[in-house]
């Protein structure tokens, strides 16, 4: 299993190089996108059904299914409500609500529907001026300590690694080498490469 200070590590990087300490507490904690059987914070009901659908629907479309699992796949929403409900801060989590309000009064300017009935291009017509808005909020907050995020920003720090810590997102997307790793008594010197030095 790859070692979750390896994959906050990597995960941080696919973000930008930064991860909020919320992330990092819950993934260091062992929430994945998969709970076990029986584990009753799998469900949290954090999220409310029309926020679990505009969530659902941004993470479908940050991370589609290809040839490859998408998000919805591997049960990246279950993931955010968990997350947020079990290592995210009441400001945070504030956010997040506020912010998903926000995107579903959008979308009902525009098509009056919410966020989720929006077509694809719609939604990512939407989620493009968020994504703005979060460059130019940590553009003029850069060298402000404690600025609030944007919601936004969240919700795709959890969708990365809600994916990234799930099995297809450690296998098909990054290289996954077991821990310990197989034994192979007879390597052929031409595999080995160069030797350590001591």
């Amino acid at each position: 299993m790859m070692d979750r200070r390896e994959l906050l590590y990597r995960a941080s990087m696919l973000l930008g190089g930064a991860i909020s300490a919320s992330a990092a507490s819950g993934i260091l904690a062992g929430c994945t996108t998969a709970p076990a059987t029986g584990d009753a914070s799998a469900a949290s009901g954090f999220l409310t059904a029309d926020e679990n659908a505009a969530v659902s629907a941004m993470a479908d479309r940050i991370l589609p299914r290809t040839d490859t699992p998408g998000a919805l796949d591997v049960g990246v929403p279950a993931f955010i409500d968990r997350m947020l409900a079990g290592y995210y801060t009441d400001k945070e989590r504030g956010i997040v609500r506020a912010g998903l309000a926000a995107a579903n009064a959008d979308a009902g300017k525009l098509r009056g529907k919410p966020f989720a009935q929006l077509t694809a291009d719609e939604q990512v017509a939407l989620m493009r001026q968020y994504d703005q808005a979060q460059f130019d909020r940590t553009r003029a907050n850069a060298n402000t300590q404690g600025a609030a995020p944007h919601y936004f920003r969240l919700i795709k720090e959890l969708t990365i690694i809600g994916f990234c810590t799930s099995e297809a997102g450690a296998t098909k997307l990054m290289r996954y080498e077991q821990s310990p790793g197989p034994y192979r008594g007879d390597v052929p010197v031409s595999e080995i490469g160069k030797v350590w030095a001591l």
